[in-house]
């Protein structure tokens, strides 16, 4: 059966809405093949519960122009597109805004490994402050991340982005998936942990 990327871009959202790792408030996913970015459309959240199908994926080039789909690309394509202008080994990338790691992002404060399958990751930080949906997103998102690109040769690297979400960047969508799920098992982890004392 031949790999479809809007099949499995689609499923992804639909998942990771399911598992409570982002909400109907937003969120946006999207994933690169060679010269297309296939990104999740806008209101998939809000309009739809993120039950999306394969034909809404909008399919940009890396100039950000239309190339097939609807043109109901999400608000944030512009720090999506600058992430795979810059990393060459991104192939993924996950926006969330749900999950017990929103309590870090709203705090403003750096989220520990404190499981072994997180170590990898490191502490993750924050990146500067920024409107959401801008130019100036996009930059300080970039920015972040460059910190750590190196790892993106083993796994995703990560950043949150203050009162706003978690970006996580994954080699492919599977990657950025499977970091998203520790990150939040690592974020229960800590909260519940201080109940225990």
């Amino acid at each position: 059966m031949s790999y479809d990327p809007r099949e499995h871009l689609a499923r992804i959202a639909r998942l990771v809405f399911a598992r409570r790792l982002t909400d109907a408030s937003g969120g946006n996913l999207s994933l690169r093949e060679e010269d297309r970015v296939y990104m999740t459309p806008s209101r998939a959240a809000s309009g739809q519960q993120w039950q999306i199908n394969p034909e809404e994926i909008v399919a940009l080039n890396l100039e950000g122009n239309l190339v097939d789909g609807p043109d109901r690309r999400t608000r944030e394509w512009q720090f999506h597109l600058a992430i795979y202008k810059n990393f060459d080994r991104a192939g993924a990338v996950i926006h969330a805004q749900g999950g017990h790691f929103m309590a870090f992002v709203a705090a403003g404060i750096p989220m520990p490994p404190v499981l072994e399958h997180t170590q990898k990751f490191g502490t993750i930080g924050l990146t500067e402050p920024a409107a959401a949906h801008s130019a100036d997103l996009a930059e300080k998102v970039v920015r972040a991340l460059a910190q750590q690109a190196d790892g993106l040769a083993k796994h995703a690297i990560v950043t949150m982005v203050p009162q706003h979400g978690i970006i996580v960047v994954g080699r492919d969508l599977d990657d950025a998936f499977d970091a998203i799920d520790r990150i939040e098992t690592n974020a229960q982890a800590i909260l519940l942990g201080k109940l225990l004392g």
